[in-house]
Parts: structure tokens; C-alpha cells; sequence
């Protein structure tokens, strides 16, 4: 994948580009199988509608108007959202608009949806947007922004989110989003041994979790089960790729597009 300053390293994705293209389109949601950024980012252009729906099909190739539209085309709540009650957050909790990030701590289009300045300009519609909605609404306590780890890269996916959820059993909530910023701020390649626990737990050290009972906390894996049902639970409500984000229980498909999911968040609080 690249790294945070923009280079890329070597490998190629199985995923076929026109589909990566098409997901991009509709909701800049991918699942990245196995590799790097390389073949991903070198093709990928998130103006190409007429590539898109000769991949994905004419229900697809209509909702290039989500962004404009995005109420119209939220998917139905489904699943069990119960969880989201006790999910880490910042906010108020009794926010009427929820809005919820799922991700996974090695995706490398979390960490543009972080603000990682990889990809290049054409990522610039998704770059920032959960910072954004974090500094934007959630601290001025207008909604409550909720971070939902799945792990589907890998062992130090597991490994990374459990790390926050150590965290977040030291210093709360407010715990686990320092952590889970060093995390982010640290991605660089997949399964290559950067949230490898040892690194881990340096992170922690450096983001101020320097603690024998946090360096037990990652060594044991104390959380690996929770992360595991984190990862159920937002496939149990339709997520099907990171990032992906929800609001009020419905799942955006131009969600990681700021502009989409400011405007529909937008319209629900002028609607209270």
C-alpha cells in the first residue's frame, strides 16, 4: 500500500480495477484483499461513470446522483443496531443524528478517510471526511460520531483494534480515539508488521499509554473476540466494504464522500 508521504511499494490487488472503479463510484467503499495501493491507485479515477456501469449495471450507474441525493438513496436499516449504544464515540450520546464509521485500522482508504495524504488528488472527495465530521459536528456537539473497528485484512487489523480497545478500557472513549489516531497516523504497509504488538505497543508508549497494564492489554489480546463480533455486527447491519459510514441506523453508499454525508447530515438536523 502506500505510505503516508505517497509512495507505493510493490504487489498488485486481485480485485478487478472496473470493480474497484464501481465501488468507488457509487460509495467509495472497498474491501483491499490482498497487496498494495499500487494497482489500485494507478487506475482507479473517480470520474469514470461510463466504466462504472459497464461493471456494476444500470442500478448502479444511477446512483452517481447519491451525492446529490443522499436520503433518497440510503439504504434500509437492517440487522441489529442495538450495539451501537455502547460503541466508542465522541459526541453526545443522546445526539439526535448518529453518524457511524465502519473501518478497518490497515484499509488504506480509512486512512484517506482519516486524512492521510496518500492516493493523490482524485481521493480528495473522501480525504478527511471522518476528521472532518468529528471536528465539524461531534466536539461542537451536534452529533454523535461512533467508530466501529472491523478486522478483515488480517491479524494486525485485530491486533490495531484491540490495541484501541485497550486503550478505551485505561481512558475511556477519549482514550481510545488517541489511540486510535496513532494508530492511523502509523499505517503503512498490510500484514508487514507495522501494528505487529511490539510496534503496538511503542505506539501506545508515544501516544501516552505507557503502562505495564496497556503492554499486557495488546500482548494478551485481550479484545480479539470483541473485535471479531465488531466485524459480525457491521455485516450484520449490510456493511460490505471500509469505509463505509451509517447515519440513524441507514447505511450511505456516498457516505465517504463528504460533501454526501455533510448534506445529509445537513438535512436532519434542520429537520429537528
Amino acid at each position: 500500500m502506500a505510505d503516508k508521504n505517497g509512495s507505493l511499494e510493490k504487489g498488485e490487488y486481485v480485485i478487478g480495477i472496473a470493480i474497484i472503479l464501481a465501488a468507488l463510484l457509487v460509495s467509495a467503499t472497498i474491501y483491499v484483499g490482498v497487496g498494495d495501493l499500487k494497482g489500485a491507485i494507478a487506475g482507479i479515477k473517480l470520474t469514470a461513470p461510463a466504466a462504472a456501469a459497464a461493471a456494476a449495471g444500470a442500478q448502479q450507474a444511477g446512483a452517481t446522483a447519491g451525492a446529490q441525493q443522499p436520503a433518497a438513496q440510503a439504504q434500509a436499516s437492517q440487522g441489529d443496531w442495538s450495539w451501537v449504544v455502547d460503541a466508542p464515540s465522541i459526541g453526545p450520546k443522546d445526539a439526535k443524528v448518529t453518524v457511524i464509521e465502519f473501518a478497518d485500522f490497515q484499509c488504506p482508504y480509512c486512512g484517506i478517510v482519516y486524512g492521510l495524504d496518500i492516493g493523490g488528488t482524485r481521493y480528495d472527495p473522501i480525504r478527511g471526511t471522518a476528521t472532518k465530521i468529528v471536528e465539524e459536528y461531534a466536539k461542537a456537539g451536534k452529533v454523535r460520531f461512533v467508530y466501529q473497528p472491523m478486522a478483515f485484512l488480517g491479524q494486525e487489523s485485530v491486533d490495531a483494534a484491540n490495541a484501541a480497545y485497550c486503550a478505551r478500557e485505561i481512558g475511556g472513549d477519549e482514550a481510545f480515539f488517541k489511540m486510535h489516531d496513532k494508530i492511523f497516523d502509523e499505517q503503512k504497509g498490510e500484514n508487514e508488521g507495522t501494528f505487529s504488538k511490539a510496534n503496538l505497543k511503542k505506539f501506545a508508549a508515544e501516544a501516552g499509554f505507557n503502562s505495564a497494564a496497556m503492554a499486557s492489554c495488546i500482548d494478551s489480546g485481550k479484545y480479539d473476540s470483541l473485535v471479531a463480533q465488531s466485524t459480525a455486527q457491521s455485516n450484520g447491519v449490510g456493511v460490505q466494504g471500509t469505509p463505509s459510514f451509517g447515519v440513524n441506523g441507514q447505511i450511505l453508499p456516498n457516505g465517504a464522500e463528504y460533501a454526501s454525508l455533510k448534506s445529509y447530515v445537513d438535512s436532519l438536523l434542520a429537520s429537528q
